[in-house]
């Protein structure tokens, strides 16, 4: 069973260290070369595995050589080495990884095995001792790779009989390290391929089990030669090795000198990151078991907040995969206050309760739905409380009865972004903007006949229409403003989005668009349209304010963090009011009816090198048809 891996970075230390890496049987630097090629580590060095007839030999043999302290991977072999050089010099080695090992004696059957092997490769090769058993080396999914049986093959050659003699006898009479486990105190990464036939998976779960912590995957695709055969998610899996912080070694270093901070985590929102600085996760790139390990530390100031929670990032998307993937709902009467209030596209809520209920009719009408998060943009701290802003991409089957009507069984996907405000581990406000629309037509429903339901059961409860006050885009007969009103901005980029926005959406300026977006910049946007270009971005926002030619735009909230890709995603949340009297993109609404209506929306974008890249932008045009039907059932009414 695969066990997650923790994102929390600390590499002024171990990037700082030799990586010594402990090749297998008759092996060479070339085992390591393309996993070397996937690290970005500044020392690393293959070790010379000759030269000794024991294990505990050869690992006196390696710690001569070895700098005073490093991390140490072992494949193989080398993992038996390893886990005896971690025997004679634990206080050396800061960090450790077993690849395609055992940590068990040798069968003694396995002698006679063994010395017969080595003697025939004496009389017929040592391409026999490779070719003998290469459909147990690799998985099957690279039993025909010339190449790869190339490699392996002449590694085999340049070390010859002699070598393989000597190996063979170091394996022989290796130790039983199994009772040893337990005193390994360092970060501990142990990986297999999931076609592993030489070292069984039970070995490598043995040791995982044995050693605190430790964390143990399996990588697909791969036989008993993982770094060679699928060295790409080795090496994903190492970079979270080589970056996990550890407190045991966090109180060694200080020892030494080496400056780090505490790493209390006995406190419910003491723990901070060993670097002294917060480091937040971020989504994008990585898959949600490596999202939401449960022994990461914590790597930034939640006081207040449950001890499992890391950071907000890990807040968000743990707590909202435990609610609605997990379906832990009651979990809401611990991450919401009793009085939160929930602004959506289609409605309001204005309690706890209500929103327990809501969650539970919606898991209802779509049981298979998983909601993947996209990105979490986030800022302030957990002395003021918290904002987030998550997209999030959800895909289902329509397989019950619910809210959308009778089960069509089709599948749908859609866009959501929701923005909180989080203090002391409860959401108290929160925003939520779902592309019903693009659901809707997937499941091959009426937009009107829906739409008109909905309003009718809004207008019977006594809701109005929106039409009443004044239309703010600018006072009277004045233009509007020249200037963007950017005193909600942290930063500079945010401003510049602020800035542009004002050009585009209130000016009607939207030549920026050319300004500000990169040629072949990306618009992700409602309905699930995914559009390339200047000319297809411009006619986006252009038509929006068509279908409401008179309407204003307000930034609401705005937010920013730099992003693993490169660059800084904005989240922006808006609001636009104003009437249904032109054409656009909103076709559903059919010809102007002159309703008002507001668009409550959010928008994240990527900058990256002054320009934007991405933009995801979603609203409901649902929320819009039902409130064009609510305000023909007034005129109606009045009619009577």
């Amino acid at each position: 069973m695969n066990a997650p891996a923790s994102r929390v970075e600390n590499r002024s230390l171990s990037q700082a260290l030799p990586l010594l890496l402990l090749p297998g049987t008759v092996c060479d630097a070339r085992l390591f070369e393309p996993l070397m090629a996937e690290l970005d580590h500044p020392d690393m060095r293959v070790m010379d595995m000759t030269g000794a007839d024991t294990t505990s030999e050869l690992a006196r043999k390696l710690l001569a050589k070895a700098p005073s302290r490093f991390a140490l991977l072992g494949f193989s072999l080398g993992g038996i080495v390893a886990l005896e050089m971690m025997a004679q010099a634990p206080e050396r080695v800061e960090r450790l990884a077993l690849i395609d090992t055992t940590p068990r004696p040798d069968p003694e059957a396995n002698a006679k095995v063994r010395r017969n092997s080595v003697e025939k490769a004496r009389k017929t090769g040592m391409d026999s001792y490779i070719l003998d058993a290469w459909e147990k080396l690799v998985s099957p999914a690279n039993v025909g790779d010339e190449k790869l049986k190339e490699v392996i093959a002449d590694m085999a050659r340049q070390a010859g009989a002699d070598v393989l003699a000597a190996q063979s006898e170091v394996a022989i009479f290796r130790a039983d390290s199994r009772d040893r486990l337990k005193a390994i105190k360092v970060p501990t990464l142990v990986l297999a391929g999931e076609d592993e036939q030489i070292c069984p998976l039970s070995a490598h779960e043995e040791i995982a089990g044995g050693i605190a912590d430790a964390r143990f995957f399996t990588i697909p695709h791969a036989g008993h030669f993982a770094p060679l055969e699928n060295p790409a998610d080795v090496a994903r899996h190492m970079r979270d090795w080589l970056a996990e912080t550890n407190a045991h070694h966090a109180a060694q270093a200080a020892d030494q000198g080496v400056e780090m901070s505490a790493n209390d985590s006995t406190g419910k929102g003491k723990a901070m990151p060993a670097t002294g600085k917060e480091e937040v996760l971020q989504v994008e790139r990585h898959d949600y078991v490596d999202l939401a390990p449960t022994d990461r530390p914590r790597s930034q100031s939640m006081e207040g907040f449950d001890d499992i929670y890391t950071d907000i990032v890990d807040y968000i998307i743990r707590c909202t995969h435990k609610i609605w993937d997990e379906r832990d709902i009651g979990l809401i009467y611990t991450h919401y206050t009793h009085n939160c209030v929930l602004y959506g596209s289609s409605g309001t809520i204005y309690n706890r309760e209500d929103i327990v209920r809501d969650t539970i009719q919606r898991l209802v009408s779509f049981p298979e739905r998983r909601g993947m998060g996209t990105q979490v943009i986030w800022n302030g701290n957990d002395k003021e409380g918290f904002f987030t802003s998550h997209l999030v991409t959800g895909s289902g089957r329509h397989t019950q009865y619910g809210h959308f009507g009778a089960p069509t069984g089709k599948p749908f996907v859609s866009r959501t972004i929701a923005d909180c405000m989080i203090f002391q581990n409860k959401i108290y406000r929160e925003w939520v903007v779902a592309d019903n629309m693009a659901i809707i037509q997937q499941l091959g429903l009426d937009p009107h006949a829906f739409a008109m339901r909905t309003a009718k059961a809004k207008f019977d409860a006594g809701l109005l229409s929106l039409d009443i006050g004044e239309n703010r885009r600018f006072v009277g007969q004045t233009p509007p403003a020249e200037k963007a009103d950017t005193s909600l901005a942290h930063n500079d980029v945010e401003a510049q989005t602020i800035e542009m926005l004002h050009e585009i959406f209130v000016k009607r300026m939207f030549g920026r668009i050319t300004q500000d977006y990169a040629p072949n910049a990306q618009y992700h946007g409602p309905l699930m349209k995914e559009l390339y270009g200047h000319a297809a971005i411009i006619h986006q926002h252009l038509g929006l304010i068509g279908s409401l030619p008179d309407a204003s735009y307000e930034v609401q909230h705005v937010a920013s963090n730099p992003c693993d890709e490169g660059g800084t995603k904005v989240a922006v949340r808006w609001i636009m009011e104003g009437h249904h009297l032109g054409y656009g993109i909103l076709g559903t609404l059919g010809d102007p009816t002159g309703k008002r209506v507001q668009v409550m929306g959010m928008s994240h974008y990527h900058w990256k090198n002054g320009k934007i890249v991405d933009e995801w932008t979603v609203y409901d045009e649902m929320s819009l048809l039902t409130q064009v039907k609510l305000g023909q059932l007034a005129d109606g009414a009045e009619l009577e």
